[in-house]
């Protein structure tokens, strides 16, 4: 057990009170406050280290002692840690919220100056679920962002989670970003094993040791926003705007290494009386810079696997440019689940890879009318691959089709039921085509009263508009998918070439690291 100023805990649970020198709650040791050091020991103490999220406010005004709602273990040893709190440094105040899922307790001496007193809040977070409010995608990447910045910036190393946990700069950098939009501090927890795994598999390679790099800017410029404006007018080799920075590059960070020499060689390469510069330029100057291990730029990805997640770096030569378990993958091996079409209000179909990866088309809020979405994911784990480009995607499935082309916005599609209505015989051929791809017997005819007609026409009727336009974009998709790749093999590669989109490989793409 570790000493606080030179004394256990248990000596000044004995006796801090009453001793000539005691120990206050808000002067500082070792970088936090004696408050925290002793939150800290207790939670050693009970054995609860894992159980427990330790925290401080901004200023270090209160100390948050956070644990999961079904945690037993914790909540039978709350009032002990409260009494022994009270030992050390007396209490004044002690008071639980109406929800019953905040105790806020106050220690020291309430007369004296704001260093002789300190405030616990106990909070009961919420078992993380599917109808929790999810978490902002920018709040996720500012705490990918922050744990990096602390690696790259101040030198740090986290060989464990719970090394994390127990620094009190990252721990505040988190909190803040946490309540940056809403609050969704509880959900902390959720992404430690991700931040640990993400910053852990990129420091285990020996090139990207932290002390030699550190997070890049150009001339000051956060490089992320750089190559966001670089990229708009960057063409590809037939003259064609190459589009904004993520349908180019996933990469959500970049760590340079000797940030002077790379601003120097990108100052050389892209002068500014060269004209816009090719697509073809900037991803092989990229990938030199990566293949000497002076830049790189990341790509992280949500990992919920407790043994962590691995490291690829794509784009870099032919072979990290195509998907190697995938390419070779025969017609009958990509299989098409397009049942939730015609099930209940679902609005997610499924291409399957093999075992390899998955592609989810969907709507990504199913309250309001929206595009679809392409989004994939690695088979056997939890990690997320990436969302393909709208724009990209639409070229591809249009590739072999000069009329009628489809567009992935879903405004053109049937507002109401009588607009539906007045669509009923090109609704009907597109709904029997690709009933009969399906090959499941259990999808319904079109007509009668459990038919596709009125199960489409009911959505309308019910105020749900945005789950009819759903299924029929679906529709519209596989239908020209099929007419358009007719060949099964050829079907089999626009699948495959689809997955590439979203995996964001080939060389249309940035090369990069990627961490799932």
């Amino acid at each position: 057990m570790a000493q606080i100023k030179g004394k256990s805990l248990d000596t000044l649970i004995k006796g801090n009170r009453f001793s000539e020198d005691p120990l206050i709650p808000n002067e500082k040791v070792n970088g936090s406050s004696a408050l925290a050091m002793v939150l800290k020991e207790e939670r050693s103490k009970n054995n609860i280290v894992n159980n427990v999220l330790l925290s401080s406010s901004v200023g270090e005004r209160v100390e948050y002692f956070d644990y999961n709602e079904n945690d037993t273990t914790v909540a039978n040893k709350i009032q002990k840690i409260i009494d022994d709190l009270e030992n050390i440094f007396g209490k004044y105040d002690d008071q639980e919220n109406n929800k019953k899922n905040s105790r806020v307790v106050k220690v020291g001496d309430p007369s004296k100056r704001k260093e002789f007193k300190g405030t616990v809040n106990f909070r009961i977070t919420r078992e993380s679920s599917e109808g929790r409010k999810q978490t902002p995608t920018k709040v996720q990447e500012k705490g990918t962002t922050d744990v990096f910045n602390m690696v790259l910036d101040k030198n740090k190393r986290y060989n464990k989670k719970q090394d994390m946990y127990n620094d009190p700069d990252l721990m505040k950098k988190l909190r803040k970003t946490f309540s940056e939009r809403g609050n969704h501090v509880d959900k902390i927890d959720d992404w430690i094993n991700t931040y640990f795994s993400q910053q852990d598999i990129f420091f285990q390679m020996k090139k990207y040791q932290p002390s030699n790099w550190s997070p890049f800017e150009y001339h000051g410029q956060d490089f992320v926003k750089f190559w966001s404006d670089f990229i708009k007018k960057t063409k590809t080799q037939s003259g064609q705007p190459v589009g904004n920075y993520t349908t180019w590059n996933p990469s959500d960070i970049w760590a340079v290494y000797d940030k002077k020499k790379v601003n120097d060689a990108i100052d050389e390469e892209f002068k500014k009386d060269q004209g816009d510069p090719k697509l073809s330029k900037v991803n092989n100057f990229l990938i030199d810079l990566m293949s000497k291990a002076k830049l790189v730029g990341i790509s992280l990805k949500k990992i919920d696997d407790p043994k962590g997640g691995h490291i690829e770096l794509m784009n870099i030569d032919i072979k990290s440019m195509r998907l190697a378990r995938v390419i070779e993958l025969k017609a009958s091996e990509i299989d098409l689940q397009l049942d939730n079409i015609v099930k209940d209000e679902k609005v997610t179909t499924y291409i399957k890879f093999a075992k390899t990866h998955t592609m989810n088309i969907n709507l990504n809020d199913k309250k309001k009318p929206g595009n679809l979405s392409f989004n994939t994911q690695i088979s056997g784990s939890a990690a997320q691959g990436g969302q393909a480009p709208v724009k990209l995607v639409e070229n591809l499935l249009n590739k072999n089709n000069q009329t009628n082309k489809f567009v992935n916005d879903w405004n053109t599609y049937p507002i109401d039921a009588d607009s539906f209505w007045d669509q009923e015989k090109m609704w009907k051929d597109k709904y029997e085509i690709l009933k009969s791809k399906s090959g499941n017997s259990s999808w319904p005819k079109w007509e009668g009263t459990t038919g596709f007609y009125k199960y489409i026409t009911n959505f309308y009727k019910i105020g749900k508009p945005q789950l009819a336009i759903t299924k029929l974009m679906q529709i519209t998709f596989f239908y020209d998918a099929y007419k358009n790749y007719p060949k099964k093999q050829d079907f089999a590669d626009f699948c495959i070439n689809l997955l590439h989109l979203g995996m964001k490989v080939g060389d249309r793409f940035a090369p990069h690291a990627k961490i799932s």
